[in-house]
């Protein structure tokens, strides 16, 4: 929950509430909807309207500034999982950078934030630690897809 309040960035999705039961152990997160689903949808499936260059530029403008905020917090917020099916279109295709990995790991990342220099939002599917570096190469991946696909 302070990982997600400390991004605070009107490119990333937002918490809406939170709640946590004992009897029984319940844990829930509410969080913004994101109506056009994510990047990856409207870039590869043929049923869903492609979107326009201008879309597009603002998809990657908005990734951008997000990331760049969570590079610039102390210590900076690091999403080792960047990729189009992360990213969620609102209802005016504003980029809203999520991730659905992050939960499976979040009490381990919490446990291991108070020794390292940066936070991450998820493990790395490779199993490398995330970085800025990692981070930005991430990010011209999917700029390559988003101009391509």
């Amino acid at each position: 929950i302070d990982m997600l309040s400390r991004v605070n960035h009107k490119n990333f999705v937002n918490l809406i509430g939170y709640c946590e039961e004992n009897e029984p152990f319940t844990r829930m997160m509410v969080f913004e909807y994101a109506p056009n689903g994510t990047l990856f949808e409207h870039l590869r499936v043929k049923e869903l309207e492609h979107l326009d260059w201008g879309a597009r530029m603002r998809v990657i403008m908005g990734t951008a500034y997000c990331l760049n905020h969570m590079h610039e917090l102390n210590p900076p917020v690091v999403h080792a999982n960047l990729n189009s099916k992360e990213i969620y279109l609102t209802d005016d295709y504003a980029a809203k950078i999520a991730d659905t990995g992050f939960w499976a790991d979040l009490v381990k990342k919490s446990e291991e934030s108070s020794s390292s220099s940066s936070v991450s939002v998820s493990s790395s599917a490779s199993g490398v630690a995330a970085d800025a570096d990692a981070n930005t190469y991430s990010f011209g991946m999917m700029v390559l897809e988003v101009i391509s696909g």
